[in-house]
């Protein structure tokens, strides 16, 4: 039937000449003039109408002239790849019939992508028809917009539809399948190429079908006679034919309208054939004719050009593409071929005449040029590296007459390199038999190199009106602005100062699972109303695409277009890229390359729309408010995927600020739903009466909130707020118990009356209100927080660094937290006291019911949860403020932090009142507040006890109560393993603070010794009574005695000191006789105590000294008058120094406990010349003291400042008290006369005491030279550190009077001549004392160290009445009466001392000495004794106990003198 010499096939492949010939009556192809069958509607480009019942056959009628062409010349018969595989293409399910109201929908889509550039949609056309061939067979499909038709061919079949939807009436989008007449056997074979035209000679919709390998060509006329056509009942309707000349294994790859005359097309060889389907007559007739210049046979078979083309090596080469360029007249049609290597052919196609070449353009060298000018990233490319890949027409402006001379066409090239490919557009016009490069577009959005071997080769479209062109990738779609710059001065600038922006362009890339690409495209009709270009696609498993590239609006201009902003991407990434099923991958990284301070910003503002509802991608309202919110949270979730997926390093505070964003949104969330919870069962009336939330958001003010405005239908006021002003949502949280308070108020006030906002002041409506604050409260803070828990790392933030949603540290740099300011901390406090006393008021204030107790119990379950989250804002903003580096700040977190604590405390422990303890234990436990957990646990075990004690309990109750007490018993013991130190502290500060020593004490020798021992030794505080524990519990008499060493540190009455040291002493004995400390510990525990007693014995004497001037006085203020006239004479004119010796002085009279500095100054400074007392020799050695005072100070700590600036001015001041101008004045006297003078003075006898008392071995006395400037300057005075927190003006006038002693001291230098005399004054005093055995005053005997230096050793010894002293040596309020017995400071101590035995007889006392450092420790057996019943009898061990500590078979008594020395009674 088919020949390959046959150029005409009509029917069948020829005719019978025996067979009788046809009449028109009765041929059934030709169509009968019938003018009634020629009046049914014409199947016409814009109707498609459901045939007839009758089918009609017939031959085509005679061709009419037709002056159409194609859409402004540019090629709307874009075929496709017939191998593509389209079985996962995605198939519509055919829907309801669309109306006129819905149209606008169905045309446009769904909306894949947009921006202020462009609109990408899914269109709907898939029809139902395709599902049984898509996964079974191959198929492609080809587009023709201009008719909004589309045709899908399988190896059988070819289907037919309408994908672009009309309004049009009778308008069928019903498909229309035709069975194809020569199917390949070969499944493998390519697929039919086809295309649905409008037949220019009937006018209507015609169907072209080629097959690639066979040439075999079908056409028809009437689309619908051939989808009414059967096979094999009746005879083919249609034209068929071949294509002549095919060479071996050449296929024809792709097919080109050229209408009126027919198509061309291309083959893999590289020729290129015009397609003609009717005769110059215009009766249908299928003829091929090959273009001249591109391997047309008829060139004769014997030339060489024939011979090389049979051969099939003439003219292969690559063509990329044949494009028919603009109808010129009605029968005159350009085309044009494009090889890859640059070469233009330009044919003359005339209707039903000789296709002629008119010339050929070699443009490689040409654009090469431009394009390596445009893109220096190329000029190091390979020579082969230049390819054409396509080109389009630009469409023709009406009425030009050169169209058919010079033809502007937009050429896709591609300078393919080894690590990327340049694309570039060039605008190109071929004029004068050559081609000029008007303007270069270079492609900087997409460079991928594998984009030229991929599935299909790239593809221009240039749809009208041609502002923006479309390149059409495998995977992908770029978009370049053709668009001119407007010629005005700023852009004038811009040129010359080289800014000037590059014309937009943008590439959107397909998602790679599924597999989608594109496997056919083509430009889109313009829509007249607008100056839109668009493009369609079929892609692969997907279906079909309109892209449409929007036009300048807005006022912007072409500059302000041009910019693809970062803005722009995240947008589309986090509103589109989400989307199911999504073409595009919107989240892919782009080519353009943007500061990251722009993206920062971007992402900000991006945030920020969402926030506010301001965004044109969120819908402004929504029948579902929850919908809209999950919808806003979900571009939030986007938008930090989308940053996070290209790890863009943003700022610490970017992120925070998206983050809490977020998270305002997640507490808006839950937010709504509590509103919706709460009024979701409630009438109207009760709506409007027991909503908080509307009451709350109507009190805001103005600042806080957008104002709605009802005038205009915004009457929901809670939505309203919701869509607007979730950005500052944090206001809402402190606002809901100041609504609260602010009902109270105006009801109590009657500002409101019981019928408005809240129906009545009864107990329901009330705790119904405070009931809505707390879910508003916990609801948004829960919410916020346990977001911040769930997606901190996803924001960069450390998981790790936070606890239960509150960051641990890393505040620095950071605004105020919005779950934690200043008055969400007051406010949810005061809500969680609010909560908490409602509960207990109405249930003890109303009777049962006047309210529902349901609401109650809710409020009490809420308590907890409040409390909770006022501990997770007290620690949020305490850490912030703390991390501030504004010093005012770190205070104020310092104070809240301590607020905290105290706070959290109440909070927990006041949970027990609402009768779930239980709840306020699992609090304390998981903050570890061990203070909250001893109160919650020792108040329910004190109620269970006195619940336990009450008659009459049933025994349910009785068990229930034991129950509860075992299990508090338990809890309080499994803490001492659970939380160790911390629970012990807080258990034994509560017995301490209840003053419950008795319970303290009993746990003595309990398995809980460990842990009160370790609580009361780390607390300093408690080493009052710490050491009873030491002896009783730890029987560590060295501990007892270290302990009462260390309190007596901090003791401010003398009286206790003493006693105090009085038992350490005796402790120490213990200690020693029980081997519990080595000699040298005890030999340095020993001085320690010495040193306090002979300062706490200065001081009594001092005390004694003054006594009787202050004896007779009748009040405090009296005494301490009396003093200050009798003893600070010296300190006229000394304002200073009198008003410190006043403060001193009120001390010494009160009996507190006066410091060694202050004695130094009172015994240097005070008139103390006279002999006030028998009992003291304050008069005579107050300077050896006070120089006594100075060396213990050296040995209990150390500062050097201190220590020199005191002992010079002990030795200036003793040295000033006398007149030795007068002291000089030697003529007339004799040696004995002067030495008795010299004798007689301060300095001498203390000279001679210190020699005496070994006190110069380690601090010699100074030259008077060396004295001066002690203290007389404000460098000398801070070289103390006593004065390093004085203020300067009181050190300046200090040193000012300072300065006056140092005048006096140069007096006596100069006219006293102190500097010659002062060394025999020291020689005479040291000679003075070798001269005597001992010193008269044996208050400081001396003795041997054993390296030979002088140590000294005081020999404690009280004598006179003796009282009984309590245990408990509390401070007395008046000091202790007088010693009857003298000082041992003066007095010789005797050789018996106090203590008498069981029959009154003194025990006499057998001194060792043993030569150990400075003291001497007394060894007879009865001060062990007297030791260890001291220590038995203070720590209330009973008798037995006592007998066998002390050795003795009796109970034994401690008693004290007036002095506080120690006895024993047996």
């Amino acid at each position: 039937m088919f020949s390959p010499d046959a150029t005409i096939l009509v029917g069948s492949s020829g005719r019978n000449p025996r067979r009788r010939q046809r009449t028109a009556s009765d041929d059934s192809i030709v169509l009968r003039e019938n003018p009634k069958r020629r009046k049914r509607s014409k199947l016409a480009p814009d109707t498609f109408e459901e045939p007839e019942a009758t089918k009609q056959n017939g031959h085509a009628r005679k061709s009419k002239a037709h002056a159409g062409s194609t859409s402004n010349g540019v090629d709307h018969r874009a075929q496709h790849d017939a191998g593509a595989d389209t079985a996962s293409l995605v198939i519509r399910n055919k829907g309801k019939k669309r109306t006129d109201r819905d149209s606008k929908n169905t045309e446009d889509g769904i909306v894949l992508t947009k921006n202020d550039n462009y609109l990408i949609t899914h269109a709907p056309g898939i029809p139902e028809e395709l599902r049984d061939i898509v996964g079974t067979e191959r198929w492609h499909a080809a587009l023709s917009p201009h008719l909004g038709y589309a045709v899908a061919l399988t190896r059988t079949q070819a289907i037919v539809w309408r994908y672009k939807q009309t309004n049009a009436p009778g308008d069928s989008s019903r498909p229309l399948v035709v069975k194809l007449p020569y199917p390949s056997d070969d499944v493998r074979s390519p697929l039919p190429l086809g295309a649905v035209v409008h037949d220019t000679g009937v006018g209507e919709l015609a169907l072209l079908v080629i097959m690639p390998n066979s040439g075999k060509v079908t056409y028809w006329e009437n689309i619908l006679l051939a989808a009414s056509m059967d096979l094999v009942r009746q005879k083919p309707q249609g034209l068929y034919g071949v294509v002549n000349g095919l060479q071996s294994s050449e296929k024809i790859s792709n097919v080109t309208e050229a209408e009126p005359d027919g198509f061309l097309l291309t083959f893999s060889t590289g020729r290129v054939a015009h397609l003609a389907i009717r005769d110059p007559q215009g009766r249908p007739l299928i003829t091929t004719q090959y273009l001249p210049g591109n391997g047309s046979p008829s060139s004769g078979l014997l030339s060489l050009r024939g011979l090389r083309n049979v051969l099939g090596v003439g003219w292969r080469r690559e063509i990329a593409a044949v494009k028919s360029g603009p109808l010129s007249g009605k029968s005159r049609r350009i085309c044009i071929a494009a090889t890859a290597k640059g070469s233009f052919q330009i044919w003359d196609l005339i209707r039903h005449s000789t296709k002629t070449l008119r010339f050929e353009v070699d443009a490689k060298e040409e654009m090469s040029r431009y394009i390596r000018d445009a893109c220096p990233e190329v000029t190091d490319f390979a020579p082969d590296a230049f390819n054409v890949l396509d080109f389009t027409f630009f469409p023709t402006a009406k009425g030009r007459g050169d169209e058919m001379e010079n033809h502007r066409l937009l050429v896709l090239t591609a300078c393919i390199g080894e690590t990327f490919t340049r694309y570039v557009l060039l605008d190109t016009v071929i004029r004068d038999k050559s081609l000029d490069v008007e303007i270069v577009h270079p492609i900087l959005c997409y460079s991928e190199k594998e984009a030229v071997t991929n599935i299909r080769k790239p593809q221009v479209l240039l749809p009208e009106p041609a502002h923006t062109a479309f390149v059409v990738f495998s995977r992908s779609i770029t978009m370049v602005s053709l668009a001119m710059i407007e010629q005005t001065p700023s852009s004038q600038l811009q040129i010359e100062s080289h800014s000037l922006p590059d014309p937009f362009q943008d590439t959107l890339y397909f998602r790679k699972e599924p597999d989608y690409y594109v496997v056919g495209c083509d430009v889109a009709l313009q829509d007249r109303e607008t100056e839109n270009a668009s493009c369609v696609l079929f892609v692969h498993g997907f279906g079909l695409v309109q892209v449409t590239a929007l036009q300048v609006g807005g006022g912007l201009s072409t500059t302000a277009r041009a910019a693809v902003t970062a803005k722009t991407k995240i947008e589309q990434a986090i509103f589109f890229g989400s989307m199911p099923q999504n073409l595009l991958d919107l989240s892919r990284r782009s080519e353009f390359t943007f500061d990251i301070e722009e993206i920062e910003a971007a992402a900000l503002e991006v945030n920020d729309s969402i926030m506010k509802s301001t965004s044109d991608y969120i819908p402004a309202m929504a029948p579902s408010m929850e919908h809209l919110l999950k919808l806003r949270a979900t571009a939030l979730a986007d938008l930090i995927k989308y940053l996070q997926r290209f790890q863009y390093p943003l700022k610490k505070l970017s992120r925070w600020k998206l983050l809490w964003s977020a998270e305002k949104m997640a507490a808006a969330r839950a937010l709504w739903k509590v509103h919706n919870a709460n009024i979701g069962n409630l009438s109207l009336d009760e709506k409007s009466s027991t909503s908080l939330l509307v009451e709350l958001f109507d009190m805001l003010s103005e600042e806080l909130k957008v104002e709605n405005h009802p005038s205009r239908g915004e009457t929901d006021i809670v939505r309203h707020y919701l869509m607007h002003d979730i950005w500052r949502i944090e206001s809402v949280i402190p606002w809901a118990e100041k609504a609260v308070r602010e009902i109270y108020r105006e009801l109590k006030e009657g500002l409101v009356s019981t019928t408005e906002n809240v129906k009545g002041l009864d107990a329901t409506a009330q705790a119904t209100i405070v009931s809505q604050a707390d879910d508003i409260t916990i609801s948004m803070l829960e919410a916020a927080f346990g977001f911040r828990s769930m997606n901190a790392a996803l924001y960069g933030i450390d998981p790790n660094n936070l606890e239960d949603g509150v960051l641990q540290d890393g505040y620095e740099d950071l605004p105020e937290v919005w779950t934690s300011t200043r008055a969400t901390v007051l406010n949810v406090k005061e809500l969680t006291d609010l909560s908490r006393q409602t509960v207990i008021y109405f249930s003890e204030e109303t009777s049962e019911g006047e309210l529902d107790i349901e609401i109650l119990k809710k409020l009490a379950i809420d308590n907890p949860r409040l409390v909770r989250l006022c501990c997770q804002i007290y620690e949020e903003r305490s850490r912030w403020l703390r991390a501030q580096p504004d010093p005012s700040m770190k205070a104020k977190g310092e104070s809240l932090l301590q607020k905290y604590l105290k706070d959290r405390k109440d909070l927990i422990v006041k949970i027990a009142e609402l009768e779930i303890p239980a709840e306020g234990v699992k609090l304390a436990e998981k903050y570890q507040d061990m203070q909250a957990l001893a109160d919650i646990l020792y108040a329910d075990t004190g109620l269970i006890t006195e619940r336990m004690s009450v008659v009459g309990l049933s025994e349910s109750e009785e068990e229930e109560l034991e129950v509860r007490l075992k299990n508090n018993t338990r809890k309080m013991e499994t803490y001492f393993t659970t939380y160790g130190t911390n629970w012990a502290n807080a258990f034994y500060s509560k017995q301490v603070n209840e003053g419950r020593l008795d319970d303290l004490f009993d746990s003595c020798g309990s398995p809980a010794q460990d842990s009160l021992t370790q609580y009361l030794r780390s607390h300093k505080e408690y080493t009052k009574f710490g050491w009873i524990n030491e002896a009783i519990g730890e029987h560590n008499y060295a501990k007892t005695a270290s302990d009462l060493t260390e309190a007596q540190k901090t003791e401010n009455r003398l009286w206790n000191k003493k006693i105090e040291l009085s038992i350490s002493k005796l402790a120490l004995l213990a200690a020693e006789e029980q081997q519990q400390i080595i000699n040298d510990e005890q030999l340095r525990q020993n001085r320690r105590v010495e040193r306090q007693m002979n300062i706490v014995d200065i001081q009594q004497q001092l005390y004694q000294y003054i006594r009787p001037t202050i004896q007779n006085a009748i009040d405090d203020a009296a005494e301490l008058q009396l003093a200050v006239d009798a003893f600070c004479k010296p300190l006229k004119g000394r304002p200073t120094l009198r008003k410190a010796m006043e403060r001193i002085l009120k001390k010494l009279i009160a009996w507190d406990v006066v410091s060694a500095e202050d004695m130094i100054d009172m015994l240097t400074l005070l008139d103390l010349t006279k002999p006030n007392s028998e009992d003291t020799d304050i008069p005579d050695l107050r300077f050896f003291h006070a120089l006594k005072l100075l060396s213990y100070l050296r040995l209990e700590s150390k500062d050097a400042g201190r220590d020199e600036l005191l002992e010079k001015c002990i030795w200036r001041r003793c040295i000033i008290l006398e007149n030795w101008e007068d002291l000089n004045k030697t003529e007339l006297k004799n040696d004995k006369e002067v030495d008795v003078k010299l004798q007689a003075t301060a300095v001498f006898r203390t000279l001679k005491a210190g020699f005496a008392d070994g006190l110069f071995n380690t601090l010699p006395p100074p030259l008077p030279q060396s004295l001066h400037g002690a203290g007389t300057t404000l460098s000398s005075l801070l070289s103390s550190k006593n004065y390093s927190q004085s203020s300067e003006p009181h050190l300046d006038a200090l040193a000012k009077e300072l300065s006056t002693e140092d005048a006096l001291l140069e007096k006596a230098l100069d006219k006293g001549r102190l500097g010659l005399w002062w060394a025999g004054l020291v020689e005479t005093a040291r000679r003075a004392n070798t001269k005597k055995a001992k010193f008269s005053s044996q208050s400081y005997p001396t003795s041997k160290k054993k390296d030979g230096k002088s140590t000294k050793d005081k020999e404690n010894s009280t004598h006179g009445h003796s009282t009984r002293a309590s245990v408990s040596h509390q401070s007395s309020a008046q000091p202790p009466p007088a010693a009857s017995a003298s000082s041992s400071l003066s007095v010789p101590q005797p050789e018996m001392n106090g203590a008498l035995d069981a029959g009154g007889t003194p025990i006499p006392v057998k001194r060792k000495r043993e030569e150990r450092g400075e003291g001497m420790v007394l060894r007879n057996d009865g001060e062990r004794r007297r030791a260890a019943a001291v220590v038995a009898t203070v720590n209330r061990v009973d008798g037995a106990a006592a007998a066998a500590a002390a050795g003795q078979p009796s109970t034994v008594t401690v008693r004290l003198d007036g002095e506080g020395d120690v006895f024993m009674d047996s």
